[in-house]
């Protein structure tokens, strides 16, 4: 090999250690300002929320399953399975976010039937408040879906389209489920540790009509959602072909 060939290997070694480490370096930024504007939030509504203190904990429920996805990548094949059933426990708190703007009815904006709305800033505070958690966090949950999908065929556990398209389905179903039962029943993705019997049979041998209805109604809305996130992603790939010519 010539010095010339020498020269040239490292030079490309060095580029292509330095672009990974760039890469890294702006994974683990991106990481740690979502930790860090998820802990001010958190924060910020259980002390100082006049109305909307409960946001603080769904918030945070719905970011687990958000750090669940920033590992799923670095464990082998059976601390895989564990995270992504961990995940699949707590990805239903990001899209019950989206029930929470039945909430809005108690901000004093709203004025009767004339349609006016109030122009009290400390009101507008709260529903811009709400609105930040709902569709930030809702959508950043929703949106491991697509990490997980992919995680699954990278490791062979999937190897055909549609069976990508009937796992989203079925993630989406059992996310309708556990909204409902979340919503109407009361529970929360802790009480399958804490009342482990009684939560189950709470979520699989409790049926009826509007259960169901519910449950399809909602499923068909997550798709939308998901359908959303695929969208943007699709428009950012386009961007990034785009910028190349």
């Amino acid at each position: 090999m010539t010095s010339f060939q020498e020269n040239f290997r490292k030079k490309f070694l060095y580029d292509t250690l330095s672009k990974e480490r760039t890469v890294e370096n702006l994974i683990q930024l991106y990481r740690w300002s979502i930790r860090i504007a998820t802990l001010v939030y958190c924060v910020y509504m259980l002390l100082f929320a006049e109305i909307y203190q409960f946001m603080a904990l769904n918030v945070l429920l719905a970011y687990i399953p958000l750090e669940i996805s920033f590992h799923v990548k670095k464990v082998n094949k059976q601390g895989f399975f564990l995270l992504g059933m961990l995940w699949l426990l707590f990805y239903p708190n990001a899209p019950y976010l989206f029930t929470d703007f039945f909430h809005l009815e108690r901000l004093p904006i709203y004025q009767g039937m004339n349609q006016l709305f109030g122009q009290s800033l400390a009101a507008w505070l709260s529903f811009g408040l709400l609105t930040v958690g709902i569709c930030v966090y809702g959508f950043l949950g929703m949106a491991t879906l697509f990490t997980i999908l992919n995680e699954c065929y990278k490791r062979k556990n999937l190897n055909h389209k549609w069976q990508g398209i009937l796992f989203i389905v079925i993630v989406n179903f059992l996310s309708s489920l556990a909204i409902f039962v979340g919503r109407f029943d009361r529970l929360h993705s802790v009480h399958i540790f804490t009342k482990p019997l009684q939560t189950l049979s709470t979520i699989f041998f409790t049926w009826s009509s509007s259960k169901w209805l519910f449950i399809l109604l909602f499923t068909g809305l997550q798709l939308l959602l998901v359908s959303t996130i695929f969208l943007l992603r699709g428009l950012e790939l386009t961007d990034q072909e785009e910028m190349r010519y």
